[in-house]
């Protein structure tokens, strides 16, 4: 799924039919194919996984991404905008250090990404 969003770009939508499908992307669903997509998804994802570093490295008591937050993203998914789950990830991370981690999710509704990625 990541390799797709890596090479998935407007102009060659027409080679990733199939897969689009597959990973929920494209103009007929919530996840459109834009121009930077993939280098975004790194950028927020890489956000959100280095403030949980930097908490667990005890390198800042506070750490927040506001580009980040994309809580609809399964594993191998596109979801409600959301291409990578950058929470799970950053959760994930703070597990190596932390035995648990209070998620909470101030959205106007729940984070189904993260919820099948610890619940399901």
């Amino acid at each position: 799924y990541v390799n797709f969003l890596s090479r998935i770009t407007p102009d060659n939508l027409k080679q990733f039919t199939t897969q689009m499908q597959k990973f929920n992307a494209g103009d007929m669903t919530d996840c459109p194919v834009f121009d930077g997509l993939f280098e975004f998804a790194q950028l927020y994802t890489g956000a959100s996984i280095d403030g949980a570093i930097k908490l667990n490295n005890n390198e800042t008591d506070i750490a927040i991404n506001w580009s980040g937050g994309l809580h609809h993203a399964k594993k191998s998914e596109a979801s409600g905008f959301c291409y990578i789950n950058d929470i799970v990830l950053a959760i994930l991370e703070l597990l190596k250090v932390h035995a648990r981690v209070l998620y909470i999710d101030i959205d106007v509704h729940h984070g189904d990404g993260v919820e099948e990625a610890f619940y399901c």
